[in-house]
Parts: C-alpha cells; structure tokens; sequence
C-alpha cells in the first residue's frame, strides 16, 4: 500500500528532532503573491523568504504541502460597544486584477505557473487557497468563483509539473457539496486529492469516530483518495450555554465552544481524542492519502482577536508554547506508529 502522508503546520522555530521523534515528515508551507509591481516583475521580499524556508525545511528532511495565496482573510474585530464582528480584508496585489473577472483568473493561472517552476523539487504537494466555501477565506467569491480559481490554479500547476500532487481543501461546511460536486464531476479539472478540514467536537458536533463516515462519504462523492488538510481538537476552552449557542456570538468573545466531545476541552482529552482519531484513520487507510494535524504548537495569542486568554486559536497544539509536550504528542505519536504499520 501507497505511503500515508502524516504532517502539520509548525513555527520555523520548532523542535524539529521532536516533529521526526512524532512520526511528521510533511509541512504546510504558505507563500505570499510572487511577484509586487506585475506578473514576472520584481520578487515579493516575502515569497523571497518564503522560498528560503522551504530551502531549509527539505534540508531538515521534511516534503512540504504548499498553499497558494488566498485573496484575503476575516478576522474578528471588536467594535466600540464590545462585540466582535467579522472584518475582511483584502490580501491581493493590484497586478492580479479584480476578483473573479477573466484578468484575475489568467493572473492567478499564470502565477501558480510560476511557482510551478520556481519552486519545482522543494514543493511535493499544493493545496490551493484555503476553505473557499468559508467566507472567512473567501471573501468576495461566491461558490461559482471559488470552483473557476480552483480550476485555473491546477492547470497553472500541473500544466508546468505533472507530477505534483494537486487539490484543494474546503472547511467541510453543507456549501462545500457545491465544491466537491462541481470540481470532481469536471474531467478537466487536474485534481489529485479530494482535501477537507474537520474539527469534530470543537467547530462541529461530532467526535474523532465521526471521520469513518465522513472519509467513505467523500471517497465515494469524488472517486478520489482523501487528504484531511487539517484536523484535531481544542486543548482549551469551555463549553457555552444554550444561550449562548442560540445568540451565534462569536466564540472569540464568549471563550466558550458549541460543541464538546468526552469531558470537554482538556489536554487528556485531547490525548484520547487522537488515540481514537488514528483507530479510524487505519480503518479507512485505503482511501486515506495522508492527514495533516492543525497544529503542532499552541499559540501565545489568538490570529483571529490577538487575545491570548482566547480558545479560539491558542490550543490546539501537540506541544505547549515552550515546546513541551503535551499528552496529546505520546497519542499522536503511538497513533502514526500504528497507521504506518497498517499501510505496510
């Protein structure tokens, strides 16, 4: 049986001895827009550096999944009386265009050409933007939009490389059935993974045993092998009231989460939820491509509030912020042992 993929999304300065000791030999590696002033100009500083990293990280010895620019990002603000809303901002250059018009979609094909090229042997894998039936990520592109970027982007990078792997990912809300119906019924779309991102028991109801159904569910929609671009589950965080789940306020302001799995949002849970994770995960090893763990650290602040008393974004870690591991790091490990042996 094929090899299973088994990565994360790490700081450049983790521990990398410990990331190998857990059995991670794949990164979520981000770039930046190439180019500043117009396709094929001068180098982004930040792809510039960007590129260097994944210099360094396959000298570490680690393949790298790389992700294309999105066209922007949400976060949650604060407004004057308290409250927390969602803010979109742009992310894209001028030189690409306006989204979603025939300008920005042959600029969006011809840079994912380009980095193709420039970076052909240091990236194995892409993942093309980020959850794109979420408007968090999305931004101003509907579903239809979302599925003519997905498309342009793989042939910009199978087009230039065939023998990358190419997909993309959605954040496995009821809108991504229009994503997964639309891009795997499209003989012309050159995709090679159908990717999703859960996180049963924190964003959604469900536990680490629902991902049996959700694995064959996508397997037989798609006809294609799975990769889970993200999972896990919170280490922290409590649990909200009805009336909190009723009021839909962001969980950036109340700390609390809708969903829970076991005994709550605790490092032992966490622990056991990942045992567990990996028992389904060589079940469905046949039509598994591989799973990337979100994330491998805990984080000092929350990205979506810059709170760092916030859940949200702080918890979901193997090891602690001072690198240390949590329970979860012995599971996770003892469970990537037991897949690699099921794969064999």
């Amino acid at each position: 049986m094929a090899e299973v993929f088994i990565g994360t999304s790490a700081l450049p300065e983790a521990d990398v001895d410990r990331m190998k000791d857990a059995g991670i030999g794949w990164l979520r590696h981000g770039f930046p827009y190439p180019f500043l002033d117009r396709l094929g100009g001068e180098l982004n500083p930040r792809y510039v550096e960007a590129r260097e990293m994944a210099v360094r990280r396959n000298a570490q010895g680690f393949r790298l999944m790389g992700t294309t620019p999105g066209l922007g990002l949400g976060t949650q603000e604060q407004d004057a009386d308290g409250s927390y809303r969602l803010v979109w901002r742009d992310r894209y250059p001028a030189w690409m265009g306006r989204p979603a018009t025939p300008e920005f979609l042959r600029s969006y094909r011809d840079m994912c050409a380009f980095l193709a090229t420039d970076l052909q042997g240091l990236v194995q894998m892409w993942q093309i933007a980020n959850e794109l039936e979420i408007p968090q990520f999305a931004g101003p592109l509907n579903m239809r939009e979302a599925c003519a970027l997905v498309i342009e982007a793989a042939h910009g990078l199978k087009d230039t490389d065939r023998d990358l792997i190419v997909g993309t990912n959605t954040g496995g809300s009821t809108r991504s059935y229009y994503l997964y119906g639309r891009l795997y019924a499209d003989p012309e779309a050159p995709l090679d993974y159908c990717g999703v991102d859960q996180y049963y028991g924190t964003w959604q109801a469900g536990g680490p045993e629902t991902w049996r159904e959700r694995l064959q569910e996508l397997w037989d929609l798609t006809g294609l092998k799975v990769l889970i671009n993200e999972w896990g589950y919170s280490s922290a965080g409590g649990i909200a009231t009805p009336e909190e789940r009723a009021s839909r306020l962001p969980i950036c302001q109340t700390h609390r989460w809708r969903n829970a799995w076991g005994a709550g949002h605790t490092p032992e849970v966490q622990a056991e939820y990942v045992r567990i994770a990996h028992e389904v995960f060589c079940e469905k090893r046949d039509i598994l491509l591989g799973a990337f763990f979100y994330r491998w650290e805990d984080q000092a602040t929350c990205w979506q509030c810059g709170r760092g008393d916030c859940p949200v974004e702080t918890a979901w870690g193997l090891v602690d912020v001072e690198g240390n591991p949590k329970p979860s790091f012995h599971t996770f490990k003892e469970g990537v042992q037991r897949l690699q042996a099921c794969s064999e």
